[in-house]
This record gives C-alpha cells, structure tokens and sequence, in this order.
C-alpha cells in the first residue's frame, strides 16, 4: 500500500512540474539591442523572436547612451528605454567604438586616460543597465582595423571583459574575429562592417544561445 501511494505521489509531483512549466514557460523571446552600428544588426532570425533594435545608432558614442538611460529616452516606434529594457530577456550591447576611433583619428594624446574615462562611463552605463533581469547580457568588445595600436586593444578589451564580469554578463571578443579580416569591412579603412562580419558574430550569439529551448 505504501509502494502504491508513493508511486501515485511521483505521479502526481511530476504532473504539477509539467504544469507549472508550460504556464511558466515564454512563447516568444524579447531580444534588445543597444548601441552603436554593430549593434544594429538583426542577428538572430527566428519567427519566436522580438527583436527590438530602435535604441541603435551608427555614429552613437558611450556618453549619448548614457543619456538615453539615465532619461529614460523613447521614439515614436517603441515604448520608452527603460520599458523596453524592463521586457528584455536577451540584451546585446555595442558602444564605444565610435569613441575609440574618433580618438585615433584625432590624436593619441593621454589615450590611456580617454580610454580610462570611456570605462568609468562605460561601467556607469551597466549600473542602469543592470537594475532589470536578463537571461543574458552580451557586451561586444572592440576590433583594431589596423597593424598599429595592438596595445590599446588589448588594454580596453582587458578592462572591458573584466569589468563584464562583475556584472556576470557575456564578454564577446570580437577582436578574435575581426582582426587581421579585411573581408568582414566595408571598406579597408573603416571599421563598419559587412554582411559577412556581422554574420561572424551572429554565430557566435546563437551557439551561447543553444541553451534556450526557443532557438
């Protein structure tokens, strides 16, 4: 008797996880992108995904995004950021490169303390970022075009990944991709990317992604 009651109590017990499951389970996966060009990109196409990419600009620096964040920005397209946000399961985040470059362009005068400043905004940036849930949280690292400035990559790219992971976010190395790959450019001498480059780095989301039933 005693078998048969605890055999029909698993029973009972596996019956409410299934159910609990499918009322708790998603249907459709919320994926917002925040940044600048490279996050602009829809790079995962699937018919259970809402991609929001209204919050994107190609020439946004760090200190725009800050902003929007800080002043709960919106448009005419989508609710306001921080709603927005609050929906997200997937965040992508790109910013900063726009800065890094314009910096180079300009002169390299007290570069380490740009870049130094860059991250005190950046890290700025993760705390309004980081007062909603997430599944996850991908942060785009940056991608030297050139043979020159290795050192200052590999600098920004250290802080940046460390400081990632305080936040227990996902660091994307796409200096490993882009470097030394002229083919994934536009144009050789600037460092927008092609079809083909943004297409490296969608691989790279969809198998972190694999984890999630919904892909």
């Amino acid at each position: 008797m005693k078998k048969i009651i605890l055999i029909l109590f698993l029973f009972l017990l596996c019956i409410s996880c299934y159910i609990i499951y499918n009322k708790t389970k998603k249907d459709n996966l919320y994926i917002t992108s925040l940044g600048d060009n490279i996050a602009s990109y829809k790079y995962i196409n699937n018919s259970k995904i809402i991609y929001n990419k209204s919050f994107t600009n190609d020439d946004l620096k760090i200190n725009d995004l800050l902003n929007m964040l800080k002043y709960n920005y919106e448009n005419d397209i989508t609710p306001t950021i921080h709603q927005t946000l609050k929906k997200s399961d997937i965040l992508i985040l790109s910013i900063g490169i726009n800065d890094i470059y314009y910096k180079l362009n300009a002169d390299t005068k007290e570069i380490y303390t740009y870049l130094n400043n860059m991250l005190n905004t950046y890290e700025e940036t993760l705390k309004e970022i980081n007062k909603y849930n997430y599944m996850e949280v991908f942060i785009f690292g940056y991608y030297n075009i050139t043979a020159e400035n290795n050192d200052l990559f590999n600098y920004i790219n250290y802080k940046l990944e460390k400081l990632t992971k305080t936040y227990n976010y996902t660091y994307l190395d796409l200096n490993k991709i882009i470097h030394n790959h002229p083919e994934y450019l536009r144009k050789t001498n600037n460092y927008y990317l092609n079809e083909e480059g943004f297409k490296q780095i969608s691989t790279l989301i969809v198998e972190k992604l694999k984890k999630y039933d919904i892909i």
